[in-house]
């Protein structure tokens, strides 16, 4: 054979090998539990404004202003009232309650608070609102009014609840509850002592039912939470007679009473260090496994009295949110889809405080207005997202060179994105997408079409030019969009071998 055609032949076979390989999208969502070199391929360990869901990972949605008027300042209440047909969205700021089921201005009912984070609870045909600082007031879908229970100052009572047709009542920076007679919204109230019961002290903060079945009735158990993180559970319906204690039991220190949420049969609470299932630590005694989200509950822990935390369940939209402030004075969303598990963060939503009105969710902003979570675009602005899929050495420890990719989205009409590689831990860098065109990433030779797309959904799948090289690769995604946008997976073109 010639020697230079064998040479040649030499040559093309130590070449590396391109291959195809495909990475649903991170449909296993934000992951701050798991070091880096250990996350699974479908988690991200950055997750912004993205809803992870079956199959794909969306944008979020976005808001609009849905009523105004409300105090002018920081909306620290929203509150449903349902009775039969009507049905009213109630808000507290600046010192008043208003209602604004309507939309537009809200309507004043009663004026003269000193405080503005009202807990509420529906019973008998009438919203109880109390707050631990002006006296106890009753809504009955017409007139707000001062409550009718004795037996304590109203002005001292907080975060009600209704167990077997009572309502439970916590008394302020004490250890002792107080409740009611069977079906009474008035009259006398009767106190039960907690601190004979715990053993580490504290104050009760807050309280809720708990059951095995997933319904409720008699097997239902009372919860009552103390700051220091002991959760003393009874069965029976009537605390002067047939209280029976189950146990006490140890969680984390809990953030606050807005912080403690019935989903279903159990009750999730947020505490300190992470996001608790009761249902999880009454059947083994203890708190269980970390959760995905326990990192970041940890590095915000150290706002846990700052107002704004709270968890809220959307059962329309499968998610529990959980309102977290931030240093700055703004508030991020640890978001969880109640059907997969998987979480994510929202940014961008000025949300001081959430209500499900109409199986729609709202929230309250700090300038007196009630906004509703709908839409493709945050009261007329982009949504901006930004992921980083978990570093995949794609079940080959060699290195690789990728030559190129495409991420798969569906999306009706133009958007803007950028994408990126990062190699073995070093994190792709990104420019921030453009509003007004699309753009590829830095690096990209064959940008999108600028011509509109047809108005239906469309699968864009062009393959992007790349480059870079290592064990382990990680793909960062940011897109700028005022439309809906899902993320179905990403391509890729590997060469791998041991020439590389």
């Amino acid at each position: 054979m010639n020697p230079l055609r064998r040479q040649a032949l030499r040559q093309r076979r130590q070449q590396p090998k391109s291959v195809a390989v495909s990475v649903q999208a991170p449909v296993g969502g934000w992951n701050t539990r798991d070091s880096v070199d250990s996350m699974p391929p479908q988690d991200a360990f950055n997750l912004d404004n993205f809803w992870p869901t079956v199959g794909k990972v969306s944008l979020r949605k976005g808001y609009t202003v849905f009523a105004t008027g409300v105090g002018g300042s920081d909306v620290k209440t929203l509150a449903e009232y349902h009775s039969g047909t009507t049905q009213h969205l109630i808000a507290a700021g600046g010192g008043a309650i208003y209602e604004c089921s309507g939309g537009g201005a809200a309507t004043s009912k009663a004026t003269g608070f000193s405080e503005n984070e009202w807990d509420w609870v529906q019973f008998n045909n009438t919203l109880l609102m109390f707050n631990g600082t002006d006296a106890g007031q009753n809504y009955d879908g017409s007139t707000v009014s001062a409550n009718g229970y004795t037996g304590i100052a109203t002005t001292s009572l907080k975060h009600p609840d209704v167990h077997r047709s009572r309502v439970y009542l916590i008394e302020k920076d004490s250890q002792s509850f107080w409740y009611s007679g069977v079906n009474s919204i008035a009259g006398a109230l009767t106190e039960f002592d907690l601190s004979r019961v715990g053993k580490f002290g504290g104050n009760l903060v807050a309280q809720g039912s708990w059951t095995h079945d997933g319904g409720s009735g008699a097997d239902d158990f009372k919860v009552f939470i103390m700051s220091s993180g002991e959760v003393v559970v009874y069965s029976g319906g009537d605390p002067g007679s047939d209280f029976t204690l189950v146990g006490v039991y140890r969680i984390g220190v809990p953030i606050n009473h807005r912080s403690v949420l019935k989903v279903g049969g159990d009750m999730l609470i947020t505490t300190t260090s992470d996001y608790v299932s009761l249902s999880e630590v009454l059947r083994t005694g203890q708190i269980g496994n970390a959760s995905k989200l326990s990192g970041a509950v940890i590095e915000n822990s150290s706002r846990a009295s700052n107002f704004g935390w709270q968890l809220i369940l959307h059962q329309k939209n499968e998610m529990i949110l959980s309102n977290v402030p931030q240093a700055d004075g703004s508030f991020d969303q640890h978001g969880i889809n109640t059907l997969t598990g998987a979480a994510t963060r929202f940014k961008d939503l000025p949300a001081r405080t959430w209500a499900v009105f109409n199986n729609d969710l709202y929230f309250g902003d700090g300038s007196g207005q009630v906004c509703k979570y709908t839409g493709n675009d945050d009261n007329g602005s982009a949504i901006q997202a930004d992921a980083e899929q978990a570093w995949n050495d794609f079940g080959n420890p060699q290195t690789k060179r990728c030559t190129a990719l495409r991420p798969v989205f569906e999306t009706a009409g133009t958007i803007s994105y950028e994408i990126a590689n990062g190699y073995d831990y070093e994190r792709a860098l990104t420019p921030s997408p453009s509003t007004t065109t699309s753009t590829g990433s830095p690096w990209d030779t064959s940008p999108w079409d600028t011509s509109p797309w047809s108005a239906e959904n469309v699968v864009d799948t062009h393959w992007r030019l790349s480059r870079g090289a290592g064990q382990n690769i990680s793909t960062r995604v940011r897109i700028n969009s005022k439309k809906a946008v899902s993320w179905l997976r990403t391509d890729y073109r590997l060469e791998q071998g041991r020439n590389l």
